[in-house]
């Protein structure tokens, strides 16, 4: 599927990548609008996946891609990533479009 080692290693971690914006985006949205919310509704799930994907694109672009400059950007974000407090568990107030 891919030319070489390097290319399937990059195509893996697009995967986990997408994998895990997908896992946060279902608790997201359920934590925000209630259980149950993001498999109800797809097309606002495939919203947060499509910002996902660009905010890290946008990120690495700005890291110039760059060999170190790409670890040190992963790394980096998977720190904000973990420093951001949990979502709320739906407690709230629901949101009307």
């Amino acid at each position: 599927m891919f030319a070489d080692e390097q290319e399937a290693g990059a195509g893996e971690t697009a995967i986990a990548y997408s994998d895990q914006f997908l896992a946060a985006g279902v608790v997201r949205l359920d934590a925000l609008f209630g259980p149950g919310y993001a498999k109800a509704n797809p097309q606002a799930l495939g919203a947060y996946l499509t910002a996902c994907a660009t905010n890290l694109n946008a990120f690495m672009t700005a890291a110039g891609l760059a060999e170190s400059a790409f670890g040190e950007a992963i790394a980096a974000m998977e720190e904000e990533m973990q420093a951001a407090p949990p979502p709320s568990r739906g407690r709230g107030k629901r949101r009307d479009r």
